[in-house]
């Protein structure tokens, strides 16, 4: 069972999205593929998408879905049967957020506006600061020279930047409205800088130094999902029912592809591909070289909404459903590889790592609102794990360190490692 903070939260809805604007798009498709060839992501020997750059480091899970390109991906490489380092409840709270780690530490913060720093080897707190509201989503942290700090934004549209050694309050950013998805780091000559959305329909571009800001890009409805960065260019899927391309550099926005409605997930990109589910249960492959969809296809038996956002393995999209299943389609042509059946909804998004015992497979990490940790082969969606926690799951996975990290909606933090 869900918490009923988090049951109430996960029953949100976009506003309707404003009235769609025609673009020039016919200037804007002559000048795409020469803004992207230059990056197109490389192809492995089958044609599926390279993924090596697109991976987090083994070490550290630094934001939301890991990497720039939202692959939800780790080079990490995990020995089934998962064992229980260790686990934490903390008093009278939920979580929602994903945990983000590096450093040996994890980030991460709850609804009743508490922010953790927890020791990964135990799970004792380092420190914590206290806010007036939840943290709803993941933080996201950036190991510059001389410092690593962790932003994080709040229910009340504060953008907050902390020292990671010692919660030391750094600066702060104030936005119009909620903040729903967690930052994204880039580097830039100057230092690196974090992009962060708000319900305000507001995209910012903040120094991570001191929270300066770069630039901000108003779309005309609200931000929910995390950004992705592919090619130089910033890839958002909105309220507004568009998925917007925005120059990373300079905020301006090249163009809005069409979704026929609004979405809250985090866009994944994989082989010159945006995939990615909405609120209206249909799940989308965008080619943004053609300024087009590639494919659409709703879910199998059921229309809910999508809020897990999707995950890359080999040439296939991993994405959770509210029709209580995991499913995989095939990033070429949207063909349904396989679906594996879930107790709970599976609102969080999918983690992938390598499996050590039976090298190039990759296995599939997630959990659902029953309580239902599951691993699951890529490849064909067989369940090769599975744990019960007791309380259900509306955050996602980070893996880091050889540990996988999860935090339960009845404000339980768990640990687990490959057997020994």
């Amino acid at each position: 069972m869900l918490d009923p903070r988090v049951a109430q939260r996960s029953a949100w809805k976009c506003r309707p999205a404003i009235g769609s604007v025609l673009l020039p798009l016919l200037l804007l498709l002559a000048l795409l593929p020469a803004l992207l060839a230059a990056d197109d992501p490389p192809q492995a020997a089958d044609g599926s998408p390279d993924l090596a750059a697109d991976e987090a480091a083994a070490e550290a899970w630094p934001m939301f879905r890991g990497s720039l390109a939202g692959t939800g991906r780790s080079a990490a490489h995990v020995t089934l049967p998962l064992v229980e380092r260790w686990h934490r409840q903390i008093d009278k709270t939920a979580f929602e957020a994903t945990p983000v780690i590096a450093g040996g530490r994890i980030f991460l913060g709850d609804l009743d506006g508490t922010f953790h720093c927890l020791d990964l080897a135990d799970g004792r707190t380092l420190w914590s600061k206290k806010s007036e509201a939840g943290f709803p989503s993941a933080a996201a942290v950036s190991a510059a020279p001389g410092r690593t700090t962790v932003v994080v934004g709040d229910g009340a549209g504060l953008v907050r930047a902390f020292d990671a050694a010692d919660g030391t309050e750094l600066w702060t950013h104030q936005t119009g409205g909620e903040i729903s998805g967690g930052p994204t780091l880039i580097d830039a000559p100057d230092g690196p800088r974090v992009l962060i959305g708000s319900q305000d329909a507001t995209l910012s571009c903040l120094a991570v130094g001191d929270g300066a800001i770069h630039w901000t890009h108003s779309i005309a409805d609200q931000i929910r999902c995390s950004p992705t960065v592919a090619a130089g260019k910033v890839l958002l899927a909105g309220c507004d029912g568009k998925l917007h391309v925005i120059d990373a550099h300079s905020g301006v926005e090249d163009l809005a592809v069409p979704i026929d409605g609004p979405t809250g997930t985090t866009p994944a990109a994989a082989g010159g591909r945006v995939l990615f589910g909405s609120e209206g249960g249909v799940f989308w492959a965008i080619d943004v070289v053609a300024g087009k969809p590639a494919w659409k296809l709703a879910p199998s038996g059921s229309s809910q909404a999508y809020r897990s956002s999707a995950a890359i393995a080999g040439g296939l999209a991993l994405v959770g459903t509210r029709g209580r299943a995991v499913e995989a389609f095939a990033i070429a042509d949207g063909t349904r590889a396989w679906r594996q059946a879930m107790r709970g909804r599976v609102d969080g998004s999918p983690v992938i790592v390598h499996d050590a015992a039976t090298p190039g497979d990759l296995l599939a990490i997630v959990g659902d609102s029953a309580g239902k940790i599951v691993a699951l082969r890529s490849s064909d969606g067989e369940k090769l794990w599975e744990f019960d926690a007791g309380s259900g799951f509306a955050s996602s996975p980070a893996v880091a360190a050889g540990s996988v990290v999860m935090a339960a909606d009845d404000g339980t933090v768990w640990c687990f490692v490959a057997t020994p």
